[in-house]
């Protein structure tokens, strides 16, 4: 690892579009060496040592607390419905007992989540789950009853609505089931490194927090930025109203409750304790 220029991840989906502004085309990423990439890699590459801080899966925190520690007053999370964590089914939701469910498989926390809305709100506890890396294509569900979508993906399945498809947003449906917001990724720094240099991951950590001050202040030229196909700028700006990237005392019982939903059906093997950098780093 270096002292000045510690290594980083960074989500590709728009979710992360005010973060990917100002560190591309606001210098915030000067001292850094990003690595851009889904969540999924991002948290293999993190828990083997090949990064030292990056935005991780919420759920990767409660299977390894033990190696990592939480960056404060950073999040992706959503009060309600996200738009961008679809669940698309060829029949009502409340028919698919029995039935087989493709989970993407570029993020962990969105299968627990799925899991913990079908079995507490529809009471569904014989679906078949399997991991797909299928994208977006009517053809997908030649194959299963439901796919579930994450990120880019599922937002374009949102806009792009087909006919003859029932489509749930997981968000809105954890709201109905929790009264609550979801806490979809956290920050986090090897405990590792966060012993050797806690300096730099607050260093680290502030220079985030103003990044996403920076981007979300310049949202609508980010959105014109982006230039990714399939969405608009007026989409795009619309959908990151949608989020928001605290880490407040409400977000953390929001995902302490999340946790503690995904113990009682065995997703995870114990709930976590909320540990930041600079509270403990021993």
């Amino acid at each position: 690892m270096s002292e000045t220029r510690p290594r980083v991840g960074h989500i590709q989906f728009l979710n992360c579009l005010p973060l990917d502004y100002a560190l591309m085309e606001g210098g915030f990423d000067e001292g850094l060496d990003v690595l851009c990439d889904v969540p999924a890699v991002l948290n293999g590459k993190l828990l083997a040592g090949e990064l030292d801080i990056s935005p991780v899966s919420s759920i990767i925190y409660a299977q390894h607390a033990d190696k990592l520690l939480l960056l404060p007053e950073l999040s992706i999370s959503a009060d309600t419905a996200l738009e961008s964590i679809l669940l698309v089914s060829k029949r009502p939701v409340e028919e698919l007992e029995g039935g087989k469910v493709l989970l993407t498989s570029k993020s962990a926390t969105s299968h627990r989540q799925l899991k913990i809305v079908l079995a507490q709100h529809y009471g569904l506890r014989q679906v078949r789950y399997e991991t797909t890396t299928s994208l977006w294509t009517a053809g997908v569900l030649d194959e299963a009853d439901a796919v579930l979508f994450i990120g880019d993906d599922a937002l374009g399945a949102y806009l792009h609505q087909q006919e003859g498809y029932y489509y749930y947003d997981m968000g809105g449906q954890w709201r109905e089931l929790t009264g609550g917001g979801m806490v979809y990724a956290v920050w986090v720094a090897r405990r590792e490194f966060a012993v050797a240099q806690p300096h730099m991951v607050m260093k680290v950590q502030q220079r985030l927090r103003k990044a996403f001050t920076y981007g979300l202040e310049h949202l609508s030229e980010a959105a014109a930025w982006i230039r990714r196909d399939g969405f608009t700028p007026e989409e795009i700006v619309h959908y990151i109203g949608l989020l928001n990237y605290d880490m407040t005392s409400k977000h953390q019982q929001a995902l302490l409750g999340f946790y503690q939903r995904a113990y009682a059906l065995d997703l995870i093997e114990k709930v976590p304790q909320l540990i930041f950098a600079g509270e403990a780093q021993a």
